[in-house]
């Protein structure tokens, strides 16, 4: 058995995490900051938004290859796919400053719902 739609979110998140961290490393060029925030509230976000990323995307995958190995089917993987792309995206968009708050809000509610529901379906495909 492969992993296929697995492992093509899980490339996908890997092109969004390398994004963000040249957006971070972008910033720290800027200001002349190696190490820390420096006090820049820009780059903190960035920081945080790359970090919350790291946070949640490598746990989310790990149920979307349980999902998909236990025989989801394989429309169900790929909206758990999208969905974790599409979240972590709204939530880094709205980590840029409070006038882009909403996408930070939708993005970890969307994120919250997707752990959830993949966690309870690994459970009871697992045990069922």
């Amino acid at each position: 058995m492969t992993l296929t739609l697995t492992a093509f979110y899980a490339g996908l998140a890997g092109l969004l995490y390398l994004y963000m961290s040249i957006y971070v490393i972008k910033q720290r060029l800027n200001i002349g900051q190696s190490l820390g925030d420096g006090g820049d509230d820009t780059l903190n976000r960035r920081i945080r938004a790359h970090g919350n990323f790291n946070e949640y995307a490598p746990l989310t995958l790990v149920l979307i290859a349980g999902f998909e190995a236990l025989g989801a089917p394989a429309l169900l993987v790929h909206l758990a796919g999208i969905i974790l792309i599409v979240s972590r995206g709204l939530h880094a968009y709205g980590m840029q400053g409070s006038d882009k708050e909403w996408g930070r809000k939708y993005g970890i509610l969307s994120t919250f719902a997707l752990l959830l529901v993949l966690s309870l379906a690994n459970i009871g495909m697992a045990l069922f």
